[in-house]
Formats: structure tokens, C-alpha cells, sequence
């Protein structure tokens, strides 16, 4: 359950509602930070990936940032999404599968997590253990009232086309799904197993932890949760610090047009000590929070 939420916070794949009525002030300070040169400036927004529309609209410095940029940064160009998720399936069917990677007692484990969801049992064996452990994580997240598709990162998208702003994509669903197919199949299963951990536990309770620590700018409560979700180093590194390190010369990249440009991407990627944040200070930049 835990893997669920880091997933929310680490890639482009429920929360309760967010949303804020006219009358009531809107303190609502998700992780934002900025950085400058002398003619353009880089704002990075940390993004969940699942949210109810009644969470819209985003807080008034969001929309702000969004009205300025010129530029808008994804994950994903996600108008490529449906066909990229078919090729993900692909990939996490061809080597060896749940059946075949997981113990009599781990699979005996993962078919009673699943029996809750309305997911018979077998339906993931032909699965590899990382598409299992994703689809798992998903339908949690959809079980916690998450709506897919209806995340920030989906309604700016949406809007950035609307507009006719341009709309930069940092990677595609290959790699993202490269970043899994390409573990270890034992690191793999311990991603799988990691995922049911909680399995009997209500996940609206950890939803709710997961949004008030987002919409609070709880950056170290944010961190807490994926370094709970992601206890497999070789997964941290593969979800996280690796494309981190990748999209840090395209965030300079855009800095370097004579544009304002808006970053949305998944919010585990902009908190920690090797966030896309932290590796831009240390290469001497000045980043400051939002």
C-alpha cells in the first residue's frame, strides 16, 4: 500500500478532495520552487498523478505560474499515453511471470491481497512480478476513490494544449517502462511484495496522509512516504534518482530560452537530497521554494 502512494508521487500513472470554496482562503502550498537567469525563469511543480476535478481549481500562485510560462514541462507527452500503456503491457508479459518468480507462499500471499479488489485469482500470472506490483498499486489508488487520468500534471497538459502552449516532454513511456522491465527479476518480486504490504489496511487513511503532506508542502513528510513505499534501493534509484539525474540538463535547457517555462512533473522528484532540486543546488544554482 505504502508502494502505491510513492508511485503517486513518482510517476505519471486518488486522492480525497482538495477542493477549496470562494469564500474560504486557499493555503493550499504544494511543492513549487524557481529558479532564474537574467531573462527567463523555471518554475518546477510537483505534481500528483491521480486527482478528483473537485480539487480544481489549483491554488492561485499555480495558475499564476501556469498563466506565465510559455513552456510547459511534462513527464510524458500524454497524448501518447493509451498507445505507450499497450506497449507496456507488452513488455511486462515476455519474461519470467508471477507464476513463475514467486514462491508457493508469496503467491498464495498476492492472491489474497488481490481477492478484495474483485481480481480473481491467477489474473496477474502471466504478468512480470513489476507490472503486477504496478497494476496492484493502481487499483489500490482507484479503490482510495483515486479517478485515473485526472491528475495536475493531466489537467495542465490538457490546458497547455487548449492554449496552444508548448508542451515539452522530458521522456517517454518507454523508458519509464524500461525503468522497471529492466530490474532484476528478485528485485522485481520484492517490488511485488513491497506492494501488498498493508494489503488489509483501509487506504483512504494513508490517502489522506499523502495530500495533506502534498497540499501542505510537507516536503519532509512527502520524503517519508516514498522512502517508506520505495524500500528497495535498486527501485529508488530506478524510478527516481536516475531520471532525476536525466532531467536536469532539460530543466537547464529550458532556462536557457528567453522564455518562462513551467515544470510538472511527479512531486517525489523535487523533495529529497537527490531531487531534481538538490542536484541543480549542487551544481551551484539557486533554487528556491514557492
Amino acid at each position: 500500500m505504502r508502494l502505491a502512494l510513492a508511485a503517486l508521487l513518482a510517476l505519471t500513472l486518488a486522492l480525497p478532495a482538495l477542493a477549496q470554496s470562494d469564500e474560504e482562503p486557499d493555503d493550499r502550498r504544494p511543492p513549487m520552487f524557481v529558479l532564474e537567469d537574467g531573462d527567463s525563469r523555471v518554475v518546477l511543480l510537483g505534481s500528483v498523478h491521480f486527482l478528483p476535478a473537485d480539487a480544481l481549481p489549483l491554488p492561485a500562485h499555480v495558475e499564476a505560474a501556469y498563466d506565465a510560462a510559455d513552456v510547459v514541462a511534462f513527464e510524458l507527452d500524454l497524448n501518447l499515453a493509451q498507445a505507450g500503456a499497450q506497449g507496456m503491457m507488452v513488455a511486462g508479459m515476455d519474461e519470467e511471470t508471477v507464476a513463475e518468480a514467486l514462491t508457493a507462499e508469496q503467491k498464495a500471499a498476492f492472491d489474497d491481497a488481490v481477492a478484495p479488489l474483485g481480481v480473481p485469482a491467477g489474473a496477474f500470472d502471466a504478468f512480470e512480478p513489476w507490472l503486477a506490483g504496478l497494476t496492484y498499486s493502481a487499483l489500490m489508488a482507484q479503490r482510495a476513490g483515486a479517478t485515473p487520468g485526472g491528475g495536475v500534471d493531466a489537467h495542465l497538459f490538457g490546458r497547455a494544449k487548449a492554449d496552444g502552449k508548448e508542451r515539452v516532454p522530458f521522456e517517454t513511456i518507454a523508458l519509464q517502462t524500461a525503468a522497471f522491465d529492466d530490474l532484476p527479476t528478485d528485485i522485481q518480486v520484492a517490488f511485488l511484495m513491497d506492494s501488498i504490504e498493508d494489503a488489509d489496511t483501509d487506504p483512504s487513511e494513508m490517502f489522506d496522509d499523502m495530500v495533506d503532506a502534498w497540499s501542505t508542502g510537507d516536503d519532509e513528510a512527502l520524503v517519508a512516504l516514498i522512502n517508506e513505499g520505495m524500500t528497495q534501493p535498486e527501485v529508488f534509484e530506478a524510478l527516481l534518482v536516475t531520471r532525476n539525474r536525466a532531467w536536469v540538463p532539460q530543466v537547464l535547457s529550458l532556462l536557457a530560452r528567453d522564455h518562462d517555462a513551467l515544470v510538472v512533473v511527479g512531486a517525489g522528484h523535487l523533495v529529497g537530497p537527490q531531487s531534481v532540486v538538490e542536484m541543480l543546488r549542487e551544481d551551484g544554482y539557486t533554487v528556491e521554494r514557492m
